[in-house]
C-alpha cells in the first residue's frame, strides 16, 4: 500500500474501541475522588438502602469503599451493570421527562471502572449467596461467588493509575479530602431517611442514624448552635421550599455553605442561589453569604436534569418564577422570625428589645451586631422606631433631609430643632457627641448607642430616594450650562440600557452622537458634587449592582444615596447629629444600610459591667 493510501485512511470515520470510549466519557464523569464518591452514594440511595457507610484512605487515591443494605444485583445482570448506558433507572423517553432516581445515564460505573481498580461484592435477596467482580482498567479479571448480606459493597483503588494525566492535575490531599467530606455531607443532607457514615484517612467525621432531622443534621453539619437555624416550609403555586436556614448573625465569608437540594438532588443553579442572596437582602453585607439546607420541590416536568454528565445542574423552564418564589419565601421566613423587623407606632414608651449578637463572619463591623426584632404595633407603619427608641412625636410628617445641603451637612431639617434642648430628646434620651468624626454617641436608660453617621445617613437617603423614584417625584437641580460627557463604551451601555431609571432619579441627559452625552440636570441631592465624576461613579455603582443581583432601581438609589451621605470625617452638630438618628429610627430597614453595614450598635449597662468585671 503506498504512502498516499496510508494517509487517506489516516482520516477514514471509525467508531471508536469501547475502553478508550468508556475513558472518554470518565472524564467527563469522574472530575476526582469525590465524583467517585458521589455516583456511589447515589447507587446505594437509588438501590433502597437504608444504611450508607464511606470508607476513605489517602483522601481518595488509596482507597475508596461505600457499602450499602440496599437490593443488590443479581449475578447475571453484574457485568451489564458495567456496559454503557445500562441502566435500571430509566426505560423510555417518557421516563427521561420526568426523573426521580439520582442516576440514569448507565454512566458511572463504567467510567468509574475504566480508570480504577474496582472490586464489587452485591448479594440481592432472592439469590442464595453473594457475586464478586473485579475489573481493572476497564477489563473484567473476575467474577466469582463471595459472601455478604443483602446490600452491596463497593472498593475502589488506585484510581487514577492508567490517566497519568488526570492524576497530576488533582490538588493536595488536604483539598481532595475537603471535597470528599463535602459530598459526603451533601448526600447525607440530601437523602433522609437513611443513615449515613464516614470515616476518612482513619477518623470519623460523621455518623447519622436515619431517624435524625435535616434540621439536626444540618446543625451537626455546618457546625453551628442550636437555634442557629431557621425551619423554612412554604408552598405555593406547585413550588414548595423546606428544610433549614441560617439566621444572618451566622452568615461566612465564603461561599459553598448553602447546599441547594432541587427534587432531592444537589445541583448548582446560580439563579436559584442568587434568589437566597436577595431574599436576605440588606441583612448580608457583601461578600457574606448565608448557610443552610434546602430543598426545592418542584413537578418533575418542569425540571431537566439531563444537562451535564455529572448530574450537577439543572434547568427549570419557570425559571423567573421561583426565582420570585424562592426570594419572597426567604424574606416572609426572616419576617416572621422577627429579623427583619416590622417597624410600627405602639406607643410613647421604650419598649423592652432584645437583640442578637453577630457570628465571627461579621464581627469586623463592630463587636456586638444588634438587630431590632420584630414587633406587632397597631398604629401607622409610617411612623418610626423611634417610638420604641427614642420616643414618637419628635419630626413633623413628611419632613426630610435637605437635597440643598452642602458639605454632606444634614442641613434644614435641623432647623426645625433650634428650640430644642441640645442634649436631650424629649423621650429623655441623651445625645451624648460625636466619636472619631463617624460615631454618634447616645444614651437611652442603661444603654449606650453607637450610631455610624455615614451608614445611617445613607439608609435615609436611600429610602427616600426609592419612595421618590416610586411616586416619580425625584428632584433635579438644572445646570446652568450643560456639559457633554465622552463616556466609555462600558458605561454608554450602561447609560443606555438605563436612561429612564437615571432620569426617574433626576439625571436628565441626551444623545449627542457617538458615545457622547449631554447633561442638563443632575439629582439635586448631589448639586454640590462634580456633575461630571458623579455620572460616571452612579453609571459604575450601576454596573456592579447589577452583577451582585440588585435591580436597576436600587442600584440607582444605592448610588445616590453612598455619594451624597455625609462621611467619615464630617463634623456634624448635635442637631444635625440628633436629626440624623431621629429619620435613622423611622427607616423600614434602619438596623443597616442599603450594603447591608449596621448602622448602629447597642451596648447595654450589663455587657459594660461584664467587661469591667462588675458581674
Amino acid at each position: 500500500m503506498n504512502k498516499v493510501a496510508v494517509d487517506k485512511q489516516a482520516n477514514w470515520i471509525r467508531p471508536l474501541p469501547e475502553r478508550l470510549v468508556n475513558k472518554i466519557a470518565a472524564g467527563e464523569v469522574i472530575e476526582r475522588p469525590a465524583s467517585v464518591l458521589k455516583e456511589l452514594v447515589e447507587n446505594a440511595c437509588d438501590a433502597g438502602a437504608t444504611q450508607v457507610d464511606v470508607i476513605v484512605e489517602k483522601s481518595g487515591m488509596g482507597k475508596i469503599e461505600v457499602h450499602d443494605n440496599g437490593s443488590g444485583i443479581r449475578s447475571s445482570q453484574l457485568e451489564i451493570a458495567f456496559s454503557r448506558h445500562a441502566t435500571s433507572k430509566i426505560r423510555n423517553f417518557e421516563d427521561l421527562e420526568k426523573i426521580s432516581s439520582y442516576g440514569f445515564r448507565g454512566e458511572a460505573l463504567p467510567s468509574i471502572a475504566s480508570v480504577s481498580r474496582l472490586r464489587m461484592i452485591t448479594k440481592c435477596a432472592e439469590e442464595d449467596h453473594a457475586t464478586e467482580i473485579l475489573i481493572e482498567g476497564g477489563v473484567v479479571r473476575e467474577v466469582r461467588p463471595s459472601h455478604r448480606a443483602d446490600g452491596t459493597s463497593v472498593i475502589i483503588e488506585d484510581l487514577f493509575f492508567n490517566t497519568p494525566a488526570r492524576k497530576k492535575f488533582l490538588k493536595t490531599e488536604t483539598t481532595e479530602a475537603r471535597q470528599l467530606s463535602r459530598a459526603a455531607m451533601s448526600q447525607a443532607l440530601g437523602a433522609l431517611g437513611i443513615g449515613f457514615s464516614m470515616r476518612l484517612n482513619g477518623r470519623k467525621v460523621f455518623s447519622f442514624s436515619r431517624e435524625e432531622t435535616l434540621m439536626q443534621r444540618a446543625t451537626r453539619m455546618l457546625g453551628v448552635a442550636e437555634g442557629a437555624l431557621m425551619e423554612i416550609d412554604v408552598s405555593e403555586g406547585g413550588f414548595r421550599l423546606w428544610g433549614a436556614l441560617g439566621k444572618p448573625d451566622v452568615a461566612r465569608s465564603v461561599r459553598g455553605g448553602l447546599t441547594l437540594y432541587i427534587n432531592n438532588r444537589a445541583l448548582r443553579s446560580s439563579p436559584l442561589l442568587s434568589a437566597f442572596y436577595l431574599g436576605y437582602g440588606e441583612l448580608l453585607p457583601k461578600g457574606v453569604f448565608p448557610i443552610g439546607a434546602v430543598h426545592f420541590e418542584v413537578d418533575g416536568d418542569l425540571v431537566d436534569v439531563n444537562v451535564h454528565p455529572a448530574k450537577n445542574e439543572v434547568r427549570l423552564s419557570h425559571e423567573r418564577e421561583a426565582h420570585t418564589f424562592i426570594r419572597h419565601a426567604v424574606r416572609d421566613v426572616l419576617r416572621q422570625r422577627g429579623i427583619i423587623p416590622d417597624f410600627g407606632l405602639h406607643d410613647r414608651h421604650m419598649s423592652s428589645t432584645s437583640f442578637e449578637k453577630p457570628s465571627s463572619a461579621v464581627a469586623g463591623y463592630g463587636a456586638s451586631f444588634n438587630r431590632l426584632p420584630s414587633q406587632e404595633y397597631s398604629g401607622s407603619a409610617t411612623e418610626s422606631a423611634t417610638a420604641q427608641i427614642f420616643g414618637a412625636g419628635l419630626i413633623p410628617d413628611g419632613q426630610v433631609i435637605s437635597e440643598q445641603s452642602a458639605g454632606g451637612s444634614v442641613g434644614s431639617l435641623a432647623d426645625s430643632h433650634r428650640d430644642s434642648d441640645p442634649e436631650l430628646f424629649e423621650s429623655g434620651v441623651r445625645y451624648l457627641g460625636q466619636f472619631a468624626k463617624l460615631y454618634l454617641l447616645a444614651q437611652s436608660g442603661s444603654d449606650l448607642y453607637l450610631v455610624d453617621q455615614h451608614a445611617a445617613h445613607e439608609r435615609i437617603l436611600y429610602e427616600e430616594t426609592m419612595e421618590r423614584m416610586g411616586k416619580n417625584a425625584a428632584l433635579s437641580q438644572r445646570m446652568l450650562l450643560p456639559v457633554n460627557i465622552e463616556l466609555s463604551l462600558e458605561r454608554f451601555s450602561v447609560w443606555d440600557e438605563r436612561k429612564d431609571e437615571l432620569s426617574v432619579i433626576g439625571f436628565d441627559a441626551s444623545h449627542l452622537g457617538g458615545q457622547t452625552v449631554m447633561l442638563n440636570a443632575i439629582p439635586a441631592i448631589l448639586a454640590h458634587r462634580s456633575p461630571e465624576k458623579i455620572f460616571g461613579a452612579a453609571l459604575d455603582d450601576i454596573q456592579r449592582l447589577e452583577k451582585s443581583g440588585y435591580s436597576p432601581i436600587k442600584a440607582v438609589a444605592q448610588s445616590i444615596a453612598c455619594r451624597s451621605a455625609v462621611m467619615a470625617g464630617d463634623i456634624l452638630g448635635p442637631e444635625e447629629a440628633k436629626v440624623i438618628i431621629e429619620r435613622l429610627f423611622k427607616c423600614d430597614t434602619g438596623y443597616s444600610c442599603p450594603h447591608g453595614r449596621p448602622t448602629f450598635v447597642k451596648i447595654s449597662r450589663g455587657e459594660l459591667d461584664h467587661r469591667f468585671g462588675r458581674t
